[in-house]
């Protein structure tokens, strides 16, 4: 059952991918995403109507290329209709300039990938990925290059790949290889998306855990899954923290989890842990196929046969009910598991019939994908003529629009306009970055004659300031611990925390602490930026703020952003 997760749940993977794919685009219209829910339930019903829905939307612009065509390869893959669902996938992979779409570029690709494995094609599949992951690596050397996808995107575009490569390798027969992939992909992702609130970028995690346990348990080494049990719960807490989690996506994430660490705990005879799992995932609502095919694996792990056959027959009719085409793979890989346990449960007139029913159906699958195929071709034929007439169009329009002068002129307009407005925004810059340093002069000298009064002469809140100002100015910079707050002030000068407040409130005009310890943060922050060349998010951790927090302080205080300052202090 190595190949349970790739071949069965590949349309699940493409179905959640369609959803996600461009969740991370701020300017996702409702109207998108409303009509990719809807095509989702209409595809296996009127797929005529949905193939058409989908035409309209690309024509009206609704849906870019990369999107539609991530769509049809989506729909297509999961009907069965292989060389269709490549098609179109490879229709993306032939326009470079599709690219400028991100992450639906690269999620297509990821898709085509799927669906050229379970056509057995894996040279292409390895191929194709480690063209991927040089893509992505590029991008992220550039920045986000000519996709603009971040660098979390890239890394969750690579772990992806390499759970491809991993799967492609073990259906080689290479296991080694195969376990070296699926590590690979599960640690850039918890070494590289540590802090991510999109629940999408986190979402390959759990398939690379899925695989890795799958890959385990089928070369019978289950003692190496025991470490997939942490860093599921690792992965289940980090998705917990993304923003906007649907509800659905949770609990699929979170069922896979559960069921995939109670059949690690039993392979490895820790039943009680197993088990505590396993009922936990029985009360979980709305259990999907795979989840009742591992459940039904997990019972014929502990020897009870007759109820795992009584799940997988249940699982069987709810993926006929939903819609699903029984493929080679299915026959192979999950009605052959029923066969097995009917075997082990001792019945052998039902395994019998099964079998009977599993070579009738293949014989049935043969004729009907020769039928399917011929159709395939035809259509393929049409549409790549559309493709090639449109091309041609879309040639003849460039090359209008590249002799229209009057767009040279607008070129040219907007460029020296985007000149001026640089140029005017560098100048009010430096005019601000005086403005802070004599402000923050005044607010050293300050400090400074306090610190040259006796000290018999002030207050006692004076006389802690003084102390305060100079734990802030050690060697130490205690202030770049995010965790530092007024009663960690307080605990460090062995005092009380409100004393601590009224200190900085009355030597400071008002301010609060945290306002106070935001300052010395800040004034560290623009050293960096000034003299480094550490990005922005790593001056923003190394100066105890938060990624998100950071910018907002930053312009809050200073009038422009963490860049801007770079540039006017560099210039």
């Amino acid at each position: 059952m190595q190949k349970s997760i790739s071949t069965i749940l590949l349309p699940v993977f493409a179905a959640v991918a369609v959803l996600m794919m461009d969740c991370t685009k701020p300017d996702r219209s409702e109207e998108e995403q409303k009509l990719k829910e809807e095509l989702q339930k209409i595809a296996f019903t009127t797929p005529d109507k949905a193939f058409d829905r989908i035409d309209s939307a690309e024509r009206v612009g609704l849906f870019s290329p990369a999107t539609a065509n991530l769509i049809r390869t989506n729909f297509y893959g999961q009907m069965g209709q292989t060389r269709l669902a490549i098609f179109y996938g490879e229709q993306i992979l032939n326009v470079p300039e599709l690219k400028r779409e991100g992450a639906s570029y690269y999620s297509a690709l990821l898709m085509l990938g799927g669906w050229l494995e379970r056509n057995a094609e894996y040279g292409k599949v390895l191929c194709l990925c480690d063209e991927i992951i040089a893509d992505v690596e590029h991008e992220r050397e550039q920045g986000g290059g000519t996709s603009g996808i971040s660098a979390e995107v890239a890394l969750r575009v690579k772990s992806r790949a390499l759970t491809l490569k991993g799967s492609c390798e073990l259906n080689m027969d290479h296991p080694d290889k195969a376990e070296q992939y699926f590590l690979e992909a599960i640690n850039i992702m918890l070494d590289g998306v540590t802090h991510t609130d999109d629940y999408w970028v986190i979402d390959p995690l759990f398939i690379a855990i899925g695989e890795t346990t799958e890959f385990y348990l089928g070369q019978g080494m289950p003692q190496k899954a025991l470490k997939l049990v942490a860093i599921g719960d690792t992965a289940l807490a980090r998705q917990e923290r993304c923003k906007e989690l649907p509800e659905y996506v949770y609990q699929i994430r979170h069922n896979n989890i559960t069921i995939n660490q109670a059949m690690i705990y039993a392979a490895n005879g820790q039943f009680d842990k197993a088990e505590a799992l396993y009922q936990k995932h029985r009360q979980s609502e709305n259990l999907k196929v795979y989840d009742l095919g591992a459940e039904a694996r997990y019972l014929s792990m502990l020897g009870s046969y007759d109820e795992a056959v009584r799940l997988f027959l249940q699982a069987d009719s709810l993926y006929l009910a939903q819609g699903g085409s029984i493929t080679t793979e299915y026959i192979k890989y999950y009605m052959m598991n029923q066969y097995e346990t009917l075997q082990k449960a001792g019945r052998k007139d039902e395994a019998q019939a099964l079998s009977d029913r599993m070579r009738q159906l293949a014989d049935s699958i043969h004729i009907q994908e020769r039928k399917i195929d011929v159709k395939q071709q035809e259509e393929i034929r049409q549409k790549e003529l559309e493709i090639a007439n449109r091309r041609q169009s879309l040639i003849i329009h460039r090359i209008i629009l590249g002799a229209a002068i009057l767009i040279c002129l607008l070129i040219v307009y907007f460029l020296w306009r985007f000149h001026q407005r640089n140029k005017a925004l560098l100048e009010k810059n430096r005019r601000l970055l005086a403005e802070i340093e004599q402000r923050e002069q005044e607010q050293q000298q300050s400090i400074e004659q306090l610190k040259a009064e006796p000290q018999e002469n002030l207050t006692s809140e004076q006389q802690l300031f003084r102390r305060i100002c100079d734990l802030m100015e050690s060697p130490d910079r205690i202030y770049t611990d995010a965790d530092l707050d007024r009663s960690r002030l307080a605990q460090l000068l062995g005092t009380n925390e409100h004393y601590v407040t009224d200190a900085i409130s009355t030597c400071t005009n008002g301010k609060s602490v945290n306002i106070f310890l935001n300052e010395y943060r800040l004034r560290y922050a623009t050293r960096l930026l000034a003299t480094t060349k550490d990005s922005i998010s790593l001056i923003a951790e190394l100066s105890g703020f938060s990624r998100s927090s950071f910018f907002r302080i930053f312009s809050d205080a200073y009038g422009m952003s963490p860049s801007d300052y770079r540039k006017a202090a560099r210039k």
